[in-house]
């Protein structure tokens, strides 16, 4: 079910609004490659921003369509809107419960002193990255079961933790993916500017190891660092428009899949049901 669900997120490629998303992803990747290269770190901000209110409605457009098997654009602008809460609000619930998390864990680390704090990195890391497991499906389930705010982020849980062993093979996919295509991108980079390069092959090894990432943008020259920031934008197309699809049909297929969930509730005298 697994490998179907790559075919059928293949498949959504097909049709324009589903690389909407990946286009954004895209053009603020490339946006923060140039602004980190000309150090004009003050546009990081709002473009972060802008990124973060644009992805709610790009996400609900895609998935919406994506249910309804409709793909027209006013489907999508429909969609986005009609979701766009619905995925907003338990995104800032999870970025204020990670923030949350981190301050606390940051406390008694501080008490404890710089080393301790330092060591203890990974373990922030680790919660981190544990609360984006389990809560990276809430979105699609925001979508495509229609949840409010906190039943999204439970169900999301929830369905990670009853398709553990396909979920993690849906990252591994997805770890996969993002490794070919970083491969073609590198192979691609230094085709590109193999003239530009060529002093590297001259260099002895002790000399490699003191090259600095400025030191690289130096020897490219402005033309490299446009090519370098157009291959990285592409990268990212291709990788988040694969993956928004390829999370809608694993999620679909897979919860789908499962046995329906049983509400809770009772029957009055009169036959009425009421759910609890």
């Amino acid at each position: 079910m697994t490998l179907k669900s790559v075919t059928n997120a293949a498949s959504l490629l097909r049709h324009p609004v589903i690389w909407s998303i990946g286009l954004a992803m895209g053009g603020f990747f490339f946006a923060t490659a140039i602004i980190t290269i000309s150090g004009e770190t003050f546009y990081m901000e709002p473009l972060m921003l802008l990124l973060g209110l644009a992805l709610p409605f790009l996400a609900g457009g895609v998935y919406g369509t994506i249910r309804a098997g409709n793909f027209s654009f006013s489907e999508f602008v429909q969609s986005g809107k009609t979701y766009y809460f619905r995925i907003l609000l338990p995104t800032l619930v999870i970025f204020f419960g990670v923030v949350l998390m981190v301050f606390l864990l940051a406390i008694p680390l501080a008490l404890l002193g710089a080393g301790a704090a330092a060591g203890m990195a990974p373990l922030l890391l680790g919660v981190i990255v544990s609360i984006a497991f389990f809560t990276f499906f809430y979105d699609a389930v925001a979508v495509f079961e229609e949840t409010n705010v906190f039943e999204s982020i439970r169900r999301s849980i929830e369905f990670v933790m009853n398709n553990l062993g396909s979920v993690l093979l849906f990252y591994l996919a997805n770890i996969v993916v993002f490794a070919g295509l970083g491969f073609a991108a590198l192979l691609a980079w230094t085709a590109l500017l193999a003239e530009k390069l060529e002093p590297l092959t001259r260099m002895g090894p002790e000399e490699l190891q003191t090259m600095m990432p400025q030191d690289i943008l130096a020897l490219i020259g402005t033309e490299g660092i446009w090519i370098t920031a157009v291959i990285y934008a592409v990268v990212m197309v291709l990788f988040s428009a694969f993956l928004y699809a390829y999370k809608a049909s694993f999620f679909h297929s897979h919860a789908g899949a499962a046995a329906p969930r049983v509400e809770q509730g009772e029957y009055d005298e009169k036959g009425r049901w009421y759910k609890y």
